[in-house]
Parts: C-alpha cells; sequence; structure tokens
C-alpha cells in the first residue's frame, strides 16, 4: 500500500501522460497547478473508503473504475482522451496498491467488486507498506523512509511525465513572441 504522497504523484504522471497538451478541450484545465489538482485528487480518492471502514473493497474495483469513467465523460464533456486520463489518473491507485505489500487485514484489494468479492494481491509485492501501527517505536522513522522511496521513484516519474507533456511549450512561445515581432 502506498502513501497518498506516493499515489499523488504515479496519478499525477498517470494522467498527464495520457492527457498530454490539448488545448482544443475548453472544459478540461489546460493550467499546471489544475491539472495536478486533478490528477493527484483521483489517485487518491479510493482511499476515502478509510471514512466507511471498509479499506480495499468497492472504491479499490473495477465497479469503482467504471463509475469514474461515466462521472468524468458526464462532468468534462470533453475529449476522450482527458476522460481516458482521468480514469487512468484513478485507477493507477489500484495498481499500486496490488503491487504493495499489505499488512492489513483484508490483504490485498477487492479488484473485480462487482463481478466477486474476492480480495486480490500481487504474489511478490514491490513496494513496502506504510504502517498504520502509530504506537510502535520505529513509526515515523519507516514511514518516512517508505515516503522517501515513493518521491524518489514516483516524483522522477511526475517530473519526466511533465517535461515530456510540456517539453515544447517553452520553444512555442518564443516562437510565437518572434512572430509578433
Amino acid at each position: 500500500m502506498s502513501s497518498p504522497i506516493g499515489h499523488a504523484l504515479a496519478g499525477y504522471a498517470a494522467g498527464v501522460l495520457v492527457a498530454g497538451r490539448d488545448e482544443r478541450a475548453a472544459t478540461f484545465p489546460a493550467h499546471t497547478r489544475d491539472r495536478v489538482i486533478l490528477f493527484a485528487g483521483l489517485a487518491c480518492l479510493p482511499d476515502v473508503d478509510f471514512l466507511f471502514g471498509a479499506h480495499s473493497m468497492y472504491t479499490h474495483s473495477i465497479g469503482a473504475v467504471l463509475l469514474v469513467t461515466i462521472a468524468a465523460a458526464v462532468a468534462l464533456r470533453s475529449s476522450w482522451r482527458i476522460v481516458a486520463a482521468c480514469v487512468v489518473a484513478y485507477a493507477s491507485h489500484l495498481l499500486l496498491d496490488w503491487l504493495g505489500n499489505d499488512t492489513s487485514p483484508p490483504i490485498g484489494i477487492m479488484a473485480l467488486w462487482p463481478f466477486n468479492s474476492v480480495y486480490y494481491q500481487v504474489p511478490v509485492p514491490i513496494f513496502l507498506p506504510v504502517s498504520r501501527r502509530y504506537w510502535l517505536p520505529n513509526f515515523w522513522q519507516y514511514n518516512l523512509m517508505v515516503v522517501g522511496i515513493e518521491i524518489a521513484l514516483f516524483g522522477s516519474l511526475a517530473l519526466a511525465a511533465h517535461w515530456y507533456v510540456n517539453r515544447g511549450r517553452a520553444r512555442g512561445v518564443q516562437n510565437r513572441l518572434q512572430s509578433l515581432q
């Protein structure tokens, strides 16, 4: 299970890569800040189930991904690429949780709900778990280490994705300025 910081960074990276630069979509935010908030927020959204005592259940499933797809299509009324970016940002959370080492029962995520209620976890977890056992002596040290690893990994991916999508923007602005002179 990744931290909210890891989920937000991975969600932004995935969303911005799928969305690309689409200035034609008038209802989709063009500013980086708005895209960060949208994609990072969608990537963290599945953990809202903590509030209801149902973590890793319904919001961590293909059923939730379908609901997000419908909501994004209705709310954005934008290109399918933008809707797909929102869906990929949300689904990145499920992927990271599936690939993570879950140490709190129920183990894994209910990925195929509403088709079945089985919990799934990758046989060999890749990511370290985030500890929720705040009473343990090394709680802060351990979680800071996990978050540091996630920032190094997913932060690098987010920066690379941001650079890749925006790499021609500075050149385009310079060319427009030169043509106005």
